[in-house]
């Protein structure tokens, strides 16, 4: 029996337009992945699955704190880093692809003074 993860979010302009988004996905399998990345840290690897193309259909990261400084790679400490300056929901398969095709490893680099903990929600196929 598939998992099934459901997700809501409503994103409002104060004074003006309101703008609800709720469903849900039915991965095979998932993971939840809690980390502490100290203060200072850098390309700290995190392993999120197995590897294969187009597996993950969602990949939620938060943070206990946000910042520019706060940032992860996907699968190679050589690639681009992306700032961790907000919450990032990734719903399907083509939106988790815009990292790439097969995220198994993030890793995360910590420029704030203080330690963070990050949450990392995948839901993916199990059978590809």
């Amino acid at each position: 029996m598939s998992e099934k993860i459901k997700y809501s979010l409503n994103v409002q302009v104060v004074g003006g337009v309101s703008l609800p988004i709720t469903g849900e996905v039915t991965p095979e399998a998932y993971g939840k992945i809690q980390i502490v990345v100290a203060a200072g840290a850098s390309d700290m690897e995190i392993n999120l699955q197995p590897g294969g193309a187009n597996l993950a259909e969602f990949l939620l990261i938060k943070s206990s704190s946000y910042d520019s400084t706060l940032t992860y790679k996907v699968n190679d400490a050589a690639a681009s880093a992306i700032s961790l300056d907000g919450p990032h929901v990734f719903i399907g398969r083509g939106a988790v692809g815009i990292l790439d095709s097969a995220p198994t490893k993030l890793f995360f680099s910590n420029g704030l003074a203080g330690d963070v903990t990050v949450d990392i929600l995948i839901g993916r196929d199990a059978t590809p």
